[in-house]
C-alpha cells in the first residue's frame, strides 16, 4: 500500500470487507476461489500439507503485508493460511483489483515489488532452515510446531522433546539444551 498513491489506495479498496479472526482461524485452503487479503495487525502462516496429515510451512505474513499478490495476476498456490495471531483482515475485491492492475502502472509495480518480496523471503527461509545456526533453525522449529499443534488444540504451544528437537534441525540433544536456555533467557520462549 506505501508504494501506491492515495488515489490508487482508495480504489484498492474499494469494495473491501474487514474483519477480525481469531487464531487458529484457517482463512484459505487450495479448494477456495481466488482471493487477496491486507493483513492489516496479526501473523498468519501460509504451509502446505500431503495426504499422511505433515504440514510444511511456506511463509509467515506479518502486519501490514498483501496475502495472496498471485490472485492478482495470475492463479494462487495450492496453500493453506491459518491466523497465527488474532488478526485483522481486509479481503479486497479481486475482480476490481485485479483490472486496477490491468490499468494503473503503478498498482502491477507495486504487486510486482511484493512478489518479488515473497520470493526473497522464500529463499531466506531456504536458508534458514539449511543454513541458520542453531538458535535461528530451532526457533523456527518451535514455531513452525506450535502453529501446527494450534490447529489441533487451540493454543500457541509446542510440546516436544530436546530429542526430537535435536533430530529435527540436525543438531545434538545437549546443543539444543543450550539453545533452548538462551531462547528462554532471551524470553522468546517459555
Amino acid at each position: 500500500m506505501s508504494l501506491l498513491s492515495e488515489a490508487n489506495q482508495r480504489r484498492l479498496l474499494e469494495g473491501s470487507t474487514r474483519d477480525v479472526h481469531a487464531a487458529g482461524t484457517v482463512i484459505f485452503h487450495p479448494a477456495s476461489r481466488d482471493r487477496a487479503y491486507l493483513l492489516e495487525r496479526g501473523l498468519a502462516r501460509g504451509y502446505t500439507t500431503v495426504p499422511d496429515g505433515r504440514q510444511a510451512t511456506i511463509t509467515f505474513f506479518h502486519s501490514r503485508e498483501l496475502m495472496g499478490g498471485t490472485s492478482i495476476v495470475s492463479h494462487p498456490p495450492a496453500i493453506f493460511v491459518q491466523i497465527v495471531a488474532k488478526s485483522m483482515i481486509t479481503t479486497l475485491e479481486l475482480e476490481k483489483v485485479r483490472k486496477l492492475a490491468a490499468a494503473e502502472n503503478e498498482v502491477v509495480a507495486a504487486v510486482a515489488t511484493h512478489l518479488a518480496a515473497r520470493v526473497r523471503s522464500a529463499y531466506k527461509l531456504i536458508a534458514v532452515r539449511t543454513l541458520g545456526d542453531i538458535r535461528q533453525r530451532l526457533a523456527y522449529d518451535l514455531l513452525d510446531r506450535a502453529s501446527r499443534a494450534q490447529l489441533e488444540a487451540g493454543l500457541l504451544e509446542a510440546r516436544v522433546t530436546q530429542a526430537e528437537l535435536a533430530n529435527s534441525i540436525g543438531s545434538a540433544r545437549e546443543v539444543v539444551g543450550r539453545a533452548l536456555a538462551a531462547l528462554r533467557e532471551a524470553r522468546l520462549v517459555e
